[in-house]
């Protein structure tokens, strides 16, 4: 009798440490890398070329990301820099307003912003400027800092350098803060108040 109660005690712990073991048990977590988690969204899909989409694609993928991807993006971006440098002639410059870089919503922004006049033409010129890199950025002049009352000039050249951007027809007084802005995300990443 004894020994069928050990025999039954053995085989009913064997069964329980089975069970325990089995991998229903198990907390998984899945880390997929950037690159993996953004062809399951769109077969082909790299950070690359979900730079360098039209706003409409863009808007229609971002729509579809979970909040993690997001996040992936962003960071994987603020990791890397693209830097240029525009240099700027010394024949008859005018400096016309300066500003200095700020970051925005936890993103690093500095250097300063100018508007400056070689002979009859208007431009926006940053010097000794850096941002956080990140997806898709954008030069907008704006009243007072908010991008939907803006003026879109172009795509942010580099990430850090100096640079140049035209500025035909607008109205400085009116539009007296520059803003680099993730158009994809909605994110303001910095800005500069000329004045």
């Amino acid at each position: 009798m004894k020994k069928t109660i050990s025999i039954g005690i053995i085989v009913a712990a064997v069964a329980v440490g089975i069970g325990l073991a089995s991998p229903l048990f198990y907390e998984r977590q899945i880390d997929e890398p950037l690159p993996v988690a953004l062809n399951k969204i769109e077969e082909g899909l790299t950070l690359e070329k979900f730079n360098n989409m039209e706003d409409s694609a863009q808007e229609s993928l971002v729509q579809k990301m979970p909040e993690k991807i997001k996040a992936m993006i962003m960071e994987e971006m603020a990791q890397t820099e693209s830097q240029v440098s525009d240099e700027m002639g010394d024949d008859s410059v005018s400096i016309l307003k300066t500003g200095q870089f700020e970051g925005l919503v936890g993103h690093k922004a500095m250097g300063t912003a100018k508007t400056i006049m070689v002979g009859d033409t208007t431009y926006l010129r940053f010097e000794n400027f850096e941002v956080t890199n990140g997806p898709d950025l954008r030069v907008y002049l704006t009243p007072g800092g908010d991008v939907k009352q803006g003026i879109h000039l172009e795509k942010l050249k580099g990430s850090k350098g100096d640079q140049n951007y035209l500025l035909e027809g607008i109205d400085t007084d009116t539009y007296d803060t520059v803003v680099i802005y993730c158009q994809p995300f909605g994110v303001y990443f910095g800005q500069a108040m000329l004045s």
